[in-house]
């Protein structure tokens, strides 16, 4: 089979999973489609492409990812051992591919050809995932691993990449020093700290970074958390959301995103307006 016709497939594998995933019912949906009417816009970002839906990173996931209706598509990217920037997110390529060692230890002719979760595809680069992407789309690119390079070596072969991208991006990263490097290579570039514990240090490097974002965990999630970052004029998007019931705090605390590993948030944030029968 061909890489052109495994992606076929698999996305209409994709988009049937995503449709079955609309089937539940109940009183904790309907109260959840309440609250989202009272606010303008959620933005869902779908996690590495709706990384349950489609396999993880790949051409497929944000070729997916768009047909669903993510608003925004994240996807993680890190350098190879000789420098190419690449769509993946582990740190080795052991778990989730048929090839192994670390990325930035491996070149870039086997971490390209590496399959993904025995899917038919394989591991891209960023300026080919970009192109796959449709523009109205907004990406958020998480730094993960520098590879061979500082920070600001990564940025500098990274950010050229993404600005080719026609729509908008950010940049997203754990390492408070990757968006620092964003910043002293290209000021203009948007960003946001992720972070899963530490939540007074992280709204602090925010306020350094001057971030337009903060993307916590829910675990860490809280209404002080919200508040202050809207005082602030940053928006607060939440990782990760499976389920509706996942959802409800998010919604209540008046959280700007959901970043979900499902399709069925988008399509709820599509149809919120005109819910389907269920």
């Amino acid at each position: 089979m061909t890489r052109t016709s495994r992606r076929t497939v698999v996305g209409t594998i994709g988009a049937a999973l995503g449709v079955s995933l609309l089937s539940g019912t109940g009183t904790a949906q309907e109260e959840l489609k309440e609250t989202h009417r009272a606010r303008e816009k959620l933005h869902i970002t779908a996690h590495r492409g709706f990384r349950d839906i489609f396999p993880q990173n790949t051409i497929a996931a944000v070729e997916g990812a768009s047909r669903l209706g993510a608003d925004r598509i994240e996807i993680d990217i890190e350098a190879t051992s000789d420098g190419e920037i690449v769509v993946f997110h582990d740190a080795t390529l052991d778990n989730l591919t048929d090839e192994e060692g670390l990325v930035g230890e491996t070149p870039s002719e086997t971490v390209l050809q590496a399959e993904v979760l025995e899917s038919g595809e394989t591991i891209p680069t960023l300026a080919e995932t970009l192109d796959a992407t449709r523009p109205s789309v907004m990406m958020n690119i998480e730094f993960k691993d520098s590879g061979p390079f500082s920070w600001k070596e990564f940025a500098e072969q990274a950010l050229p990449i993404a600005s080719q991208y026609p729509g908008e991006y950010y940049v997203s990263s754990f390492d408070p020093d990757a968006l620092r490097a964003v910043q002293d290579v290209d000021p203009s570039v948007d960003v946001a700290p992720i972070f899963g514990d530490n939540k007074e240090e992280n709204m602090k490097i925010a306020r350094e970074l001057g971030a337009k974002a903060v993307n916590p965990s829910t675990g860490i999630l809280d209404p002080d958390l919200v508040e202050t970052a809207h005082k602030e004029g940053r928006d607060v998007n939440v990782w990760t959301i499976d389920s509706w019931r996942e959802a409800q705090e998010p919604l209540e605390l008046g959280v700007d995103g959901l970043i979900a590993d499902y399709s069925h948030m988008a399509t709820f944030d599509n149809t919120h307006r005109n819910p389907p029968n269920q």
